[in-house]
């Protein structure tokens, strides 16, 4: 027996242009739908950061309860119908959800570090909750091609283009039907509304568009008067589409494979034959920079497409991008200069030069982009070592590097890879991230965890942070890092510079691998030495994984308080193991008893983190070193983080809470009291 067919619920109105009445035709519909539906609803008003217009409107600025991005820095993924009536201001069985700017004396910005895609997330959990739960969705965006607006667009059931008969808004609306057209392959999900017309002098005969509603002059934007020209429009357009069962959208029809392969495989022989004609054009010249040869690429380039003009191809400036394309060739990084650019990519992996995986959202995907063979690999490894003048050869078969933008490379050739050449880019915020990052973008940490964190770092306690791979260790160390008063000298020691430290006084030293020669290589530990000579406040080592922990564990109890480092380490008990490891492989003859008495004086605090199993990464405990106790180091957590549950799509809900333990150096501090310590670090009582 087949199911019912779907109703649509997900409606998005947008316009290129303001002033043509879409908000106060999306409100009015959201309104009418519900009435004449009886289904509850969200109206969903995408301002980004401008003042919202139905919040003023409604006089919502004393009543209204949340904004978008309120929801966004919450619990979004645990959210469900029952919490609806929490989150959102409820108006007759509608909810209404601006974007931001929902009170008088609150910033319109958000008080975090805010990228468009963050957006996307949390508004496809809202998608899933109406679908679920047979509600609708009516979202009111203005369009501009972000991100998030093309997330919402390719995700409506239905569209609606508001215009006006006035130039040059039924040639903008003209120029959407296109580039709708070829952005899903067919209009049957798109709508036109023709706005603010004048019944006197236009009975609504000028059709512009096959699928079209027109809407009379009106100006009242609350829905009561029945007699109003436009909400009779809009009910009457209401009755129509409430019909409507959920089109097939054509991304999911199987396309004409043939079609897009020759129409790819026409642009590729066109690009491929111009790249051959301008590599063999360029002047071979050592020592050009890169502004030169960017400047002879582009003037090469313009030479052959007068000599060889572009294919026509319907949808595609061919021009254009076979121009992106030999940049990125020549002078980027080929078909991994793509994902360089995409802010949402984490991670780049490519196994050998036709598997290229990338890391979104904690997730991993296997993309359509490959390399020509395995020497356009290779080649794009020299490049991305060229810079920072290493090499790689069947002698020294693997390396670190970094590219430009901070990013941090690895590389590993045959006859040691199997798969042949092997690229791994681990990508870094532009933008710095913050404390109030990690608290309300990733939920790595509370705000009480963050609070203690600061403290630490401020009263120059030695820090070291533990974790897995890719488990947020180096992020955290430079968010820490931020803390250090501008007034004291900070020493850096990395074996490839990846920190993003912005410090006054500060001297970074990166070790040099191993060439040739053996003589040539300075290890981490050489440069430890030679930073205690440079008279430094604190340390900070990127990451300890060999025998220059011994010299950090000096560092750190020889004068040079509040010094931080990472590891690796699946707990905190295995980042002090480790660590005894690491001494142990300097070569000196000590006692285990000696060893573990070093670690216990120079290590205050040890934060360990985690990837979890949904990619999301988190700091599962923060614990103070107290002492030792014959021959074992006195571990005591302070905060600790408890897993609740894992729901149907693998999130994983839980939280970092205190452990009701008071750390031995808070009660020195002037001005504190046991009442409030306690209060500070009260174990909190599981309600379940």
């Amino acid at each position: 027996m087949q199911s019912a067919p779907e109703k649509v619920s997900v409606f998005v109105f947008t316009s290129f242009q303001g002033g043509v009445g879409k908000s106060t035709i999306a409100y009015k519909f959201a309104k009418k739908f519900q009435k004449q539906t009886g289904k509850k609803g969200i109206y969903f008003e995408y301002n980004r950061l401008s003042p919202s217009f139905v919040v003023e409107s409604l006089n919502l600025k004393d009543r209204l309860k949340n904004s978008y991005i309120d929801y966004m820095v919450s619990n979004w993924a645990g959210f469900r119908e029952q919490d609806l009536q929490q989150y959102f201001t409820e108006i007759d069985g509608l909810y209404v959800l601006p974007f931001t700017g929902i009170r008088s004396k609150e910033t319109l910005l958000p008080h975090f570090n805010f990228v468009d895609t963050d957006s996307i997330p949390p508004m496809e959990r809202l998608i899933n909750v109406v679908n679920k739960s047979n509600m609708f969705i009516v979202m009111d965006v203005p369009l501009s091609f972000s991100a998030f607006q093309l997330f919402m667009l390719k995700n409506a059931d239905l569209v609606f283009y508001i215009y006006t008969n006035q130039s040059p808004s039924p040639s903008f609306a003209s120029r959407f039907e296109w580039e709708w057209k070829r952005m899903t392959e067919g209009t049957d999900n798109l709508y036109f509304i023709r706005n603010l017309v004048d019944i006197d002098t236009d009975k609504g005969e000028l059709g512009f568009f096959k699928k079209e509603c027109v809407v009379p002059i009106g100006n009242s934007f609350s829905v009561t008067d029945a007699n109003d020209p436009v909400d009779k429009s809009v009910s009457d357009f209401v009755e129509t589409i409430h019909k409507l069962e959920k089109p097939v959208k054509k991304t999911d029809v199987p396309m004409d494979n043939r079609m897009v392969s020759k129409v790819q495989q026409t642009l590729w022989d066109y690009q491929k034959m111009v790249r051959n004609e301008v590599v063999g054009s360029l002047e071979k010249k050592f020592g050009i920079s890169d502004v030169d040869l960017k400047r002879n690429v582009e003037k090469s380039m313009e030479n052959v497409f007068a000599k060889f003009a572009p294919p026509v191809i319907e949808g595609y400036d061919v021009k254009s991008e076979t121009r992106k394309y030999l940049i990125d060739e020549i002078l980027g990084l080929g078909p991994l200069e793509e994902f360089i650019r995409d802010p949402e990519v984490d991670e780049i992996m490519v196994n050998g030069p036709n598997r290229i995986f990338v890391e979104k959202r904690g997730k991993l995907t296997l993309t359509p982009k490959a390399f020509n063979n395995a020497d356009h690999v290779k080649a794009v490894i020299d490049r991305i070592l060229m810079p920072v003048g290493r090499t790689v050869n069947e002698r020294t078969p693997y390396v670190d590097a970094r590219l430009t933008d901070g990013s941090r490379a690895h590389a590993i050739i045959p006859p040691l890879s199997l798969t042949g050449p092997m690229i791994t880019i681990r990508k870094f915020a532009r933008i710095p991230i913050t404390l109030e990052d990690l608290v309300a973008r990733f939920g790595t940490l509370t705000a009480p965890v963050g609070e203690f964190l600061k403290l630490c770092v401020r009263l120059r306690k030695n820090i070291v942070v533990s974790g897995g791979a890719s488990s947020g260790k180096t992020t955290l160390l430079n968010v820490l890092s931020s803390f250090i008063s501008p007034t004291e000298r900070v020493i850096s020691i990395e074996d490839s510079a990846e920190l993003k430290l912005n410090l006054e006084n500060l001297g970074r030293l990166e070790a040099r691998q191993q060439g040739t020669e053996a003589k040539n290589q300075v290890t981490i530990r050489d440069l430890v030495r030679n930073a205690l000579r440079m008279r430094p406040d604190r340390i900070i080592v990127g990451e300890c994984r060999g025998d220059e922990a011994l010299d950090m564990l000096q560092a750190m109890n020889t004068g040079h308080d509040g010094s931080l480092t990472t590891l690796h380490a699946n707990s905190t008990r295995d980042a002090l193991a480790r660590m005894e490891t690491m001494v142990l492989m300097a070569g000196v003859d000590l006692p285990l008893r000696a060893i573990r008495e070093q670690i216990a004086s120079s290590v205050n605090i040890v934060i360990q983190t985690a990837r979890l199993s949904d990619g999301c990464r988190r700091v599962l405990e923060v614990a103070e070193i107290t002492g030792i106790e014959e021959l074992n180091i006195l571990v005591t957590p302070i905060f600790r983080f408890e897993k609740k549950w894992i729901n149907e799509e693998g999130r994983v809900y839980g939280e970092i809470v205190p452990t009701g333990y008071i750390p031995s150096f808070m009660k020195s501090i002037p001005g504190t009291n046991d009442q409030a310590l306690e209060k500070m670090f009260a174990q909190k009582n599981d309600k379940n």
